[in-house]
């Protein structure tokens, strides 16, 4: 999340385009309303973040404005401490009552000693950075001999990803509006199953796994459709849930996740 230009907010003024960086992004992007996801229920909670519950010390890299785990991950820890790169990110975590850090956007380093933290998250932000590995060498580095990270990314492998790019030579970039501007998307690198695990086998750690995140669905070939997608938002929100064949993103997690969790130690 290095600082950088953005072409993608006019119409604004050049010199107003100038100013702007990752951390201003960033603010807008959540004080927009348009980034809200609702509460993980507990099945999905301990599915993901499982490895976390009764831990010491936590560091949630790429808070964000708490949406999804935060109050439940908190509740489940001794000591939960937000991260993020926006100011509105880290004042809404000191409004709940939580430490909170800088994350530099140049380099995604936090001011906090080496060692200082017995397990981490990052959920949903390593598609978002420029350089991913920076961000996952300084989780390495904060966490204690033994500390797990446990973090989540889409899945550019996922079936219907796939046949987008064979079909349409299209990679989902998941923009915020696509009716309006399918172009403002926030994701810049894409990872499968294989460039996860060697992202985080290269920052250090081991042990890793990789196993399936949210639920993906073999309705969703029809997205790599084009307008037959509406196909699969149908199958989605009509059809029960044995139609969609979910012990698949688990079986074969690189084909059928929809987004990718991986959990991965620093050595002891």
């Amino acid at each position: 999340m290095g600082s950088f230009r953005l072409a993608l907010e006019a119409p604004y003024p050049f010199h107003i385009l100038g100013a702007m960086n990752a951390a201003t992004f960033y603010d807008r992007y959540w004080a927009s309303g348009l980034h809200v996801s609702r509460e993980w229920d507990d099945k999905r909670f301990r599915k993901v973040l499982g490895p976390l519950v009764g831990r010491e010390r936590i560091l949630d890299y790429g808070c964000g404005v708490g949406h999804g785990y935060q109050k439940q991950l908190a509740g489940s820890v001794k000591c939960y401490v937000g991260a993020d790169v926006g100011s509105l990110a880290l004042t809404d975590a000191r409004w709940k009552g939580f430490a909170a850090l800088r994350i530099d956007p140049e380099n995604g380093t936090i001011d906090s000693a080496a060692a200082a933290f017995d397990g981490a998250t990052c959920i949903e932000v390593f598609e978002h950075l420029f350089d991913p590995l920076q961000s996952a060498l300084e989780l390495h580095r904060v966490l204690k001999p033994g500390g797990v990270l446990v973090a989540t990314v889409p899945n550019s492998g996922y079936h219907a990803w796939r046949l987008m790019a064979l079909l349409r030579a299209q990679v989902p970039s998941e923009p915020e509006d696509p009716k309006r501007n399918r172009f403002k998307g926030v994701h810049i690198r894409y990872f499968s199953k294989l460039t996860l695990q060697r992202l985080l086998s290269n920052a250090g750690f081991v042990n890793v796994t990789i196993g399936s995140f949210d639920d993906g669905t073999v309705w969703d070939v029809f997205k790599a459709a084009g307008r037959l997608g509406h196909i699969s938002e149908f199958a989605r929100r009509h059809l029960p849930r044995p139609l969609h064949l979910h012990f698949l993103q688990d079986a074969w997690p690189n084909v059928f996740a929809l987004r990718l969790r991986a959990v991965g130690y620093k050595p002891q």
